[in-house]
């Protein structure tokens, strides 16, 4: 099994109930394919306190705290979704996120 967290864009609270996210982790597509022979246990889903992405990496070392393997910067985060504009620092979040927690950062979940 697989734990993870899920760190979604501030800006598309009100447009997107991460809909796109949980169908990917359900049906083991998208970022999730690699885990396609596990199962899946969702840490946490949390936003990222809005730009510059302020709140990222402490929501990241709780989640790890709590339990999580992996990161996962949603898919609204590193491209713009579901309309733009797209957030201009997702590399700098998922580097501060290793750099802070030591566990791998995914860009995109579907």
């Amino acid at each position: 099994m697989v734990k993870i967290g899920i760190i979604r864009c501030e800006g598309t609270l009100e447009q997107c109930p991460g809909t796109g996210c949980f169908k990917t982790i359900r049906e083991k597509s998208g970022q999730f394919q690699e885990y396609s022979d596990q199962d899946i246990e969702i840490i946490g889903l949390a936003d990222c306190g809005g730009c510059p992405g302020r709140d990222a990496v402490r929501v990241a070392q709780d989640m790890v705290r709590r339990g999580a393997e992996v990161i996962y910067l949603s898919t609204c985060v590193v491209k713009p979704m579901p309309t733009p504009p797209a957030c201009d620092h997702p590399e700098e979040i998922a580097q501060a996120i290793r750099d802070k927690t030591g566990v791998k950062v995914v860009m995109g979940t579907h």
